[in-house]
């Protein structure tokens, strides 16, 4: 027989249904206690539209403290492992995977106060999501405003966080209303720890 679909559980079964489902479907998400989900009329929402359309949103996940790893399900079922080293706290509060939870209808995952966008952890662990990511940014944004927006989402940063410049100045920069003087240009190179020539490749 073959397996059917994948299962979505919003509450986890008992643990003696657990194999038999994970036997008459494809995957089952949503079997461990500790899986957190998006909102709920956020999820509803991510899982009724093309899993094209919502492979690079999160819809749930579970943090493993043996492993200090999380196990996220994108909006089309398919899971990728982090670890919880990745989240960089430089300038940031610091992750606390044992609150995590999931907002902006996937786009950003939550770790206590700390805040990582769902693209730049794609960006990181998933190789085809760079080269689409790649090949739309080509398409689109060029120049220093959208690769320095990139850089400091990738890096969770906020606009708050270059010291010396206003979160408004590092604002108008990234939507290419200015370009960055002298000083506003060294103090970007210096927080990121990256020439402007090096921004200019994100």
């Amino acid at each position: 027989m073959h397996p059917l679909g994948y299962l979505l559980l919003l509450t986890p079964p008992d643990p003696s249904a657990a194999m038999t489902l994970r036997t008459l479907f494809r995957d089952v998400v949503g079997v461990e206690p500790a899986f957190r989900f998006l909102a709920t009329d956020e999820l509803f929402e991510v899982v009724s539209s093309p899993p094209m359309d919502t492979r690079d949103l999160f819809i749930g996940g579970a943090f493993d403290p043996a492993t200090d790893s999380l196990a996220l399900v994108r909006g089309n079922l398919q899971r990728i492992v982090v670890p919880v080293s990745m989240f960089r706290t430089k300038g940031a509060p610091k992750p606390d995977p044992t609150r995590l939870r999931f907002t902006d209808h996937g786009q950003t995952v939550l770790l206590g106060d700390y805040e990582a966008a769902a693209d730049a952890i794609l960006y990181e662990r998933d190789a085809d999501f760079r080269k689409r990511l790649g090949a739309r940014r080509r398409r689109e944004d060029k120049g220093f405003g959208p690769s320095l927006r990139r850089l400091r989402k990738q890096r969770g940063l906020r606009r708050e966080d270059f010291a010396g410049i206003s979160a408004k100045t590092i604002a108008r920069l990234e939507r290419g209303e200015t370009q960055p003087n002298r000083h506003t240009r060294r103090a970007i190179e210096d927080r990121l720890d990256l020439t402007l020539d090096e921004i200019l490749t994100y």
